[in-house]
């Protein structure tokens, strides 16, 4: 049975079945159903190259016309569509929840459109701090569903500048934030829906990001004195049981989700799955930065070759990790220290935070003291992001906001800062189909 919009919106049950639409977009396989997550890491020198899969993706020798880098852009914007479209349906047949509904919907749906936002303009652009302002292309902003096929064709969009996307992230984030429930009552909708934590999680990644190091700080602060969130005892936790007070925001999966073997984010990283990605290359970070003895070592599952996965993500229903608290608490490390340029007892706290749930037994704590100046500090702290949040989809994203390009690793030669390669193509197929659509450089 087809059912129309004004089926799909007819009462209040039925809007809300549509809201869970929204976030069946963000299960989109070619996107944040695990591969946009994967693009960056496989990307950033701490897995094991070549894989057996995704093709040129890893070597950095992608073209115009690859197919990675077009179901990533369709799948993307799939996404948005899905958000748009709910937005625009919910405020023409808002009365038919409460006021209070129609607020948190429209709100969880420009959080779920903000989050696929930050994921394509770091995929398809050079980061924030490229250019001054973020002035370079970005991706185009759709903000609307174009409801026939005449309304599509002359809304083409043109690329919005960088700056321009992170505004309007910024925008749906903070107007949201008011209108997002503090927590839900069941565990599943606590991580699996959009809540005023999330939202604050995400805009400090997006400050951080975009190097506003004040605001990206202020909104870490919001999660952190929420009191709603604290880190498992073991860093494998919340890669088993998904819904602990470690997770903030995931993308929820189940067996009917990802039944193709090729998507799901753990049949690529799973041992007993398709195990494309192997991690000898993060096992072998140098002590310093990786140290013998620390908890995070023993997440990996062997192969009979002993070739190591991670134990990350092993199942086709693997939930995939969007938010968690850890990254907050190193956020707000971080941005407490480029803020101050100086090594603060709060910073060296939420650094201790994390690292000391998986230092090695008998390993000393850090004190104001351990760093002699705000760099030494920056560096162990964006050394622990590196461990702590690895294969999360963060290690290309980083290494481009720290202004530092790909290291040689495998068979890939180092890729310096700004380099074309470093970002994905505009698919080809778009760009012909929309004449205000400009190529990447290099393309």
């Amino acid at each position: 049975m087809n059912f129309t919009i004004d089926d799909t919106f007819a009462d209040a049950t039925r809007i809300q079945s549509s809201l869970y639409g929204v976030y069946d977009g963000l299960q989109n396989a070619e996107f944040l159903g695990g591969r946009a997550l994967i693009y960056s890491d496989i990307r950033g020198g701490d897995t094991d190259v070549p894989t057996q899969y995704f093709g040129n993706v890893p070597l950095f020798q992608m073209l115009s016309t690859d197919a990675y880098a077009s179901g990533a852009w369709t799948g993307g914007y799939q996404t948005v569509f899905a958000a748009n479209s709910f937005i625009q349906n919910l405020a023409a047949n808002a009365s038919k929840v409460t006021p209070a509904q129609a607020a948190q919907y429209t709100a969880e749906a420009r959080a779920v459109r903000a989050l696929t936002y930050f994921h394509l303009v770091n995929l398809f652009a050079q980061p924030y701090s490229f250019t001054a302002n973020g002035s370079h292309l970005g991706v185009p902003l759709q903000l609307t569903a174009a409801t026939g096929a005449t309304e599509a064709f002359e809304s083409l969009p043109a690329r919005a500048t960088v700056n321009e996307v992170y505004d309007q992230i910024i925008k749906d984030l903070t107007e949201s934030i008011p209108a997002l429930p503090t927590t839900n009552s069941d565990d599943f909708a606590r991580v699996a829906r959009m809540t005023r934590g999330a939202a604050q999680a995400l805009l400090a990644r997006v400050y951080l990001f975009k190097g506003d190091y004040e605001k990206a700080g202020t909104a870490a602060q919001a999660v952190i004195s929420s009191g709603l969130y604290s880190l498992d005892a073991d860093p494998q936790t919340p890669f088993d049981t998904y819904t602990t007070k470690e997770s903030i925001f995931s993308v929820a999966m189940n067996i009917q989700d990802n039944p193709n073997t090729n998507n799901a984010i753990g049949q690529h990283y799973g041992r007993d799955r398709r195990a494309d990605i192997p991690i000898s290359a993060y096992l072998a970070l140098p002590t310093s930065i990786f140290p013998a003895g620390d908890k995070r070592r023993t997440m990996v599952e062997l192969t009979d070759s002993n070739i190591p996965f991670t134990s990350k993500f092993t199942t086709v229903d693997t939930w995939v990790p969007m938010i968690r608290y850890p990254e907050v608490l190193l956020t707000h490390a971080e941005a407490l220290t480029l803020q101050n340029n100086s090594v603060t007892p709060a910073a060296v706290a939420d650094l201790n935070l994390v690292r000391d749930r998986s230092k090695a037994a008998g390993t000393a704590s850090y004190t104001v003291g351990s760093f002699a100046t705000a760099a030494d500090l920056l560096t162990a702290i964006r050394n622990e992001r590196r461990v702590e949040l690895a294969f999360e989809g963060f290690r290309l994203y980083d290494l481009l906001r720290y202004k530092q390009g790909v290291p040689a690793h495998g068979i890939v030669p180092a890729i310096p800062y700004g380099d074309n390669r470093l970002i994905f193509p505009i698919p080809n197929a778009d760009v012909l189909r929309n004449p205000n659509l400009v190529q990447n450089p290099g393309y």
